[in-house]
């Protein structure tokens, strides 16, 4: 390698910027294996997990009020958090995604499988996108909202009365 070529590359490295602290909201990467550890963590809280992708446009759409749902519940027995299903090789997916949750305030454990989305819809018996699993304060998954049945989609308000039944149980 010359001199000047050598110079330049020595150049291009000093100026790149250097990493910052990792984000708060940035997804950490889990197999499927380690699923059940997640949930048991939150215990005895209830359990609000968005399952999601960055090519869903409907998740996307529906995320912010996950994100305000999480701020209102803060000290009352509820856990929120986040499952990803994108691509694990899809770094701009990925990227987007992390992107995405620091913009928007996530400020809860969000998570990414490692495995791919075959794998993951049928471990996790999805048939599509957006999903939310409410599991109560044992770890038991009492509430799987889904959009599978067009004429019968979910929304924040069956969010809600699904957190609040817990909770009542709880009482």
């Amino acid at each position: 390698m010359n001199k000047g070529l050598l110079g330049a590359v020595f150049a291009l490295v000093l100026a790149a910027p250097s990493p910052g602290p990792a984000s708060e909201t940035a997804m950490k990467v889990i197999r499927l294996a380690d699923w059940p550890g997640v949930v048991a963590e939150a215990r005895p809280n209830v359990l609000v997990v968005d399952i999601w992708a960055s090519w869903c446009i409907s998740c996307i759409e529906r995320f912010p009020e996950m994100v305000t749902m999480a701020e209102r519940y803060t000290g009352q027995g509820v856990s929120f958090l986040t499952l990803n299903l994108d691509d694990p090789r899809d770094e701009e997916g990925i990227d987007w995604s992390n992107d995405f949750l620091a913009r928007i305030g996530a400020d809860f454990p969000n998570y990414h499988l490692q495995e791919n989305l075959t794998e993951s819809f049928e471990a996790l018996d999805l048939l599509a996108i957006p999903v939310v699993l409410i599991y109560d304060a044992n770890g038991v998954e009492r509430y799987r909202l889904t959009n599978d049945n067009p004429n019968d989609q979910f929304d924040k308000a069956d969010i809600e009365a699904a957190v609040q039944a817990l909770l009542a149980e709880q009482a």
